[in-house]
């Protein structure tokens, strides 16, 4: 698959109260003793497992995730609060094969040129609305950096009851961008019970080509 047309908007959280929603076995991730939570819109494309043909009307859809950073035997990795998909065959793969919190939404989606508005809304009316201009390249994000530490992930952890998994993605380093945010009314942050400190950090990024692999239980 790959991602493309992404924006990481980053919010710092209180460590203690963001530990309280992350499930049995999972513990925050922190950097310089602050803990993130993210909203990110993007959109997939040439989605597909590798032992199929194409599925021509499930390989192309917008997404947009609340995510944060957890550790589970010091391995870093991403927790989804929810994944929000305008494809019903992801939504129902995300669930029931991934264990992961997808959900169905209708999107609305355009580009001009640097300019990006993006829209979803769930079934039962909440969703979150932004625009924003993608600026000029950064340079490489360096190991030990805030960017690197809220963008360079490589597992992503699901779980059900007492049980938790680990599933690994690849993908060439990001090229991160300037990102000036025109618009934001979200709802999604806040249904995921977390209160955010501050103002937001954005970036944009190029597009990457992405590989993923089954989830394992650790």
């Amino acid at each position: 698959m790959s991602w493309k047309d992404l924006l990481f908007i980053h919010w710092r959280v209180d460590p203690d109260l963001l530990q309280q929603t992350l499930p049995p076995g999972l513990e925050v991730d922190t950097f310089d003793g602050a803990a993130w939570v993210a909203l990110v819109p993007f959109t997939m494309a040439g989605t597909g497992p590798t032992f199929l043909p194409p599925l021509p009307f499930a390989r192309n859809f917008h997404e947009c995730n609340v995510r944060t950073y957890v550790l589970k035997d010091g391995v870093p990795g991403v927790w989804f609060y929810s994944l929000d998909a305008a494809s019903r065959i992801a939504v129902f793969g995300g669930r029931n094969l991934w264990n992961l919190n997808y959900v169905n939404a209708r999107f609305e989606v355009s580009k001009n040129d640097t300019l990006h508005e993006y829209a979803l809304t769930r079934r039962d009316g909440r969703g979150t609305r932004i625009r924003w201009r993608t600026g000029e390249a950064m340079p490489r994000s360096e190991f030990g950096s805030l960017r690197h530490f809220l963008t360079e992930r490589y597992n992503l952890y699901a779980a059900r009851g007492d049980r938790v998994w680990r599933g690994a993605v690849h993908h060439e380093p990001w090229t991160l961008r300037e990102a000036e945010l025109l618009e934001l009314e979200d709802e999604l942050v806040a249904e995921a019970g977390i209160e955010t400190i501050g103002d937001p950090i954005c970036m944009a990024a190029d597009p990457v080509r992405v590989r993923g692999w089954m989830l394992k239980r650790v």
